[in-house]
């Protein structure tokens, strides 16, 4: 890039942003993210399309992309759809990736008009439809005489687990083998092609490793580590004690229960009973590898180690999972101080990790964990499973994680004990603040944004033509 021109970039996501009453998944959240730190960087512009049934933008830096239907999914529920992309007919599949084409070429060709300048780089979130929607993008420009610029894959979860099922052919149904053979025969990924992805950027350690299962073809030395950042300007350390509350139990007094339709549960605030001798929080989609009903066991394990401890989960799910996480807390383990209080924005979230003594995240196979990093920003400790993403960067001064194993009861017993362990040794106050340092240090969106530009710039500089070389198992 000349350094004395401005770096265009056009981010296409998959997922919506957060607005108003429409929450949005980890993905979404970390592509608003992006934006605006890449906006805050010297010398860099960046301009969004993401998808919306409902969302409108009058800013000439993000357009919607809109949809007549519930945003498509790769793989598990997100807070806004559970429409999965193999419930989309092939006709209409072509027709969506058409429009999809079109819509981003024709936003990019009126940014530039406007500008008088050129993009510089096109990023492609999910390591699905995206990036093969901008390389045909990119091959429309090549046809105009406009010169290419790279492309980068931000490779998310998701996609990288639908591909997995279609290829383990446990769920058939479901998980057809259809969009394996789809990317393949796109040969996004494919060195050998010339137009493909330049460079790849996963979240965790664990994600390079589940591209290349899917992907081997893909340059391992084409992989960039971009570990999450997250918004410094919502999560933080309280400024004020309880964010002017005065004790704990005002502050959950202002959350209120949202059990499931049809439930005879009452919606009541939080704090209702005397309040609580500690807090646990939870937050995540109700899907099966976020693993909410082994956090529930463990629970009634700990509700009952002489300590009156609430356990307050944030988030949501299809009707189905509501019922059946609400049936399992309520009916069959009778828990007294589980309370699910639905999706929140990140606002009101950062105020639930100040409020907890502990935040409990027991995925397998987690991507990344972003929720990790907010809670410990907002100087709590945190509890997981040693699986995935959270592998790479929680460590003993700032929470545990405890042994993975396919045994639920082992392991609800084991976070059991990591929770009665955090609570009874007061790890808010001896890694409270250790934690909020650490995330402050290390994984600030815009450091993350600044690191990511300066490792293309480094790749495409080390080889004006692709290596052909692929990975290695």
């Amino acid at each position: 890039m000349d350094s004395g021109s401005t770096r265009l970039i056009l981010q296409l996501g998959t997922n919506n942003w957060q607005h108003g009453d429409e929450f949005a998944p980890g993905s979404g959240i970390l592509h608003e993210a992006h934006h605006h730190a890449y906006n805050r960087l010297p010398k860099t512009a960046s301009f969004s399309i993401f998808p919306s049934p409902t969302q409108l933008s009058e800013r000439s830096d993000v357009a919607v992309f809109r949809l007549d239907h519930d945003i498509p999914i790769c793989e598990s529920i997100s807070p806004v759809s559970s429409y999965r992309w193999h419930a989309m007919s092939e006709n209409d599949f072509a027709a969506y990736r058409h429009r999809l084409t079109e819509f981003v070429a024709a936003y990019m060709e009126g940014i530039e008009r406007q500008r008088g300048e050129s993009f510089g780089l096109a990023i492609a979130h999910h390591a699905f439809l995206n990036p093969v929607v901008l390389r045909n993008v990119l091959r429309l420009r090549a046809q105009q005489g406009k010169a290419r610029m790279p492309l980068l894959c931000f490779v998310h979860g998701t996609a990288l687990k639908m591909y997995a099922k279609e290829m383990s052919g446990a769920e058939p149904d479901d998980f057809p083998v259809r969009f394996l053979p789809f990317m393949r025969s796109e040969g996004v990924f494919d060195p050998s092609r010339p137009d493909g992805v330049d460079v790849c950027a996963a979240i965790s350690n664990q994600q390079i490793d589940a591209l290349g299962d899917v992907f081997p073809e893909f340059p391992r030395n084409r992989v960039l580590l971009s570990p999450n950042g997250y918004n410094q300007d919502v999560f933080h350390v309280a400024r004020e004690p309880r964010d002017l509350y005065r004790d704990r139990n005002e502050v959950l007094a202002e959350f209120t229960t949202r059990p499931h339709e049809g439930s005879s549960r009452r919606a009541d605030p939080v704090a209702t009973d005397g309040g609580f001798d500690d807090v646990v929080v939870f937050c995540g989609k109700f899907a099966d590898w976020k693993r909410l009903d082994v956090l529930l066991r463990a629970a009634a394990i700990y509700e009952n180690a002489g300590r009156k401890v609430a356990t307050v989960i944030v988030g949501s799910g299809p009707l189905e999972e509501q019922k059946r996480m609400q049936d399992l807390a309520f009916n069959e383990l009778g828990l007294r101080y589980a309370y699910f209080v639905g999706p929140k924005p990140q606002p009101e979230l950062a105020v639930l990790y100040n409020t907890a003594d502990v935040g409990c995240f027991p995925s397998h196979k987690e991507p990344f964990g972003l929720v990790f990093i907010e809670c410990m920003a907002c100087g709590t400790p945190v509890i997981g499973a040693n699986s995935g993403g959270p592998r790479d960067f929680v460590r003993s001064s700032v929470g545990t994680l405890v042994d993975e194993t396919d045994d639920e009861a082992a392991l609800a017993r084991s976070l059991a004990d990591a929770v009665t362990t955090a609570l009874t040794e007061g790890w808010k106050k001896t890694k409270g603040q250790t934690a909020a340092a650490y995330a402050a240090s290390e994984f600030s969106v815009r450091q993350q944004c600044a690191d990511l530009l300066a490792g293309v710039d480094r790749l495409m500089a080390r080889a004006e033509a692709k290596p052909t070389t692929s990975r290695t198992p």
